[in-house]
């Protein structure tokens, strides 16, 4: 099993535009979607609880803009201190791009308000499907409840959020009050419910950027053609080509073979192979059912792609019913053996400015 993760894969870029699907998907089982579970629910703690701690009388987390306070843990913040708020907003961008740089797309997978309120709402669609008008109308009335305490949560780390809801009825919050609560909220229920992927497509400018920090050596979610082509169904009792005189496949031909069968209105259809020559993947297409953005990672890296793992989860579990080694579809880099390379300068660069950073910081507040 170790040596199989030692195994290089040859990883494409298919800039391909992403499907769009909106049909709910099957939850994915596995470590993947295990951490992304656990860290949602972390982050979410952390939002929805925040605005309703109190630190020495006053709100914990509070951005009075008005009174010209924030208030931080009983740190308090001055239009004088302006210089530390950049500073912490130039550390937070130095350690996302070293963190890109180092693990790839992971902060979208797993930390992107826009990917953890899209699962929600996803588990939601799930629960109440097929569709029919109660189920439609209990859905939005929770996708609604959902957007409306969001709305009210982000404007609470501006206005006390409890003087904030002792003035909901009757109403008598103040215009910009009304308006950010219902942007948040129309946001949230738009953006959840409906775009979902195409927000990380279209809208995002870190998507556009993740491009130019991460480069072959980075570890991405990647196929390995060498052992799963030629795909197709099975039969029983069938051991994997690991087990098998056949092995793995050059590379030429993996990528010749992947590319045929994703694209047979270019290639033409695929011939018939004997059983003892068909690759590991059963071509039951879970990898793409599991995927948010719909994608189908067999045909190569797409610039679409979060990173997330759903698609190494579903095919871990197929692989572990067929009592196939898993990895199949794994997160590794392009280059195993330039892998080995850490200290690049893409690593470098932020590591660098983040230590800089640090110890300006802790040397301005010291003297």
């Amino acid at each position: 099993m170790s040596s199989l993760r030692n195994l290089p894969l040859q990883l494409v870029l298919v800039e391909e535009s992403a499907s769009g699907q909106n049909l709910p998907t099957p939850p994915a089982q596995g470590s993947n979607q295990r951490w992304q579970r656990r860290l949602a629910g972390a982050l979410l703690l952390l939002f929805y609880g925040l605005p309703w701690l109190d630190w020495n009388g006053r709100q914990a987390v509070l951005l009075d803009l008005p009174a010209r306070r924030f208030d931080f843990f009983g740190l308090t913040l001055l239009p004088g201190d302006f210089g530390w708020l950049v500073w912490a907003a130039v550390v937070a961008i130095a350690g996302l791009c070293l963190l890109t740089a180092s693990a790839g797309r992971v902060w979208c997978g797993f930390g992107c308000p826009q990917t953890i309120m899209s699962g929600i709402y996803r588990a939601i669609e799930r629960r109440t499907a097929p569709g029919t008008p109660p189920q439609l109308v209990a859905r939005h009335i929770i996708w609604a409840a959902i957007a409306i305490w969001t709305g009210v949560t982000f404007v609470g780390f501006f206005s006390p959020i409890r003087a904030l809801l002792a003035h909901t009825w009757p109403l008598s919050w103040s215009s910009w009050e009304i308006f950010w609560a219902s942007f948040y909220a129309l946001a949230t229920w738009g953006n959840a419910g409906f775009l979902r992927g195409q927000v990380c497509t279209y809208l995002c400018p870190y998507a556009r950027m993740e491009r130019l920090l991460c480069d072959h050596v980075t570890p991405r979610v990647g196929y390995d053609p060498r052992r799963g082509e030629p795909r197709g169904p099975h039969q029983p009792g069938l051991p994997s080509v690991l087990e098998r005189a056949r092995g793995l496949l050059d590379p030429t031909t993996a990528r010749d073979y992947a590319f045929r069968a994703t694209h047979a209105e270019l290639a033409g259809p695929m011939p018939r192979f004997s059983p003892e020559h068909l690759g590991d993947c059963v071509d039951c297409r879970q990898c793409v059912q599991a995927c948010p953005q719909g994608l189908d990672i067999r045909a190569g890296r797409d610039a679409h792609c979060t990173d997330c793992g759903a698609c190494i989860d579903a095919c871990n579990t197929r692989m572990a019913r067929l009592q196939f080694p898993t990895g199949l579809i794994r997160r590794v880099g392009s280059s195993d053996v330039a892998r080995m390379r850490r200290m690049r300068p893409r690593i470098a660069i932020p590591t660098a400015a983040l230590i800089l950073l640090l110890l300006g910081g802790a040397l301005a507040l010291l003297f």
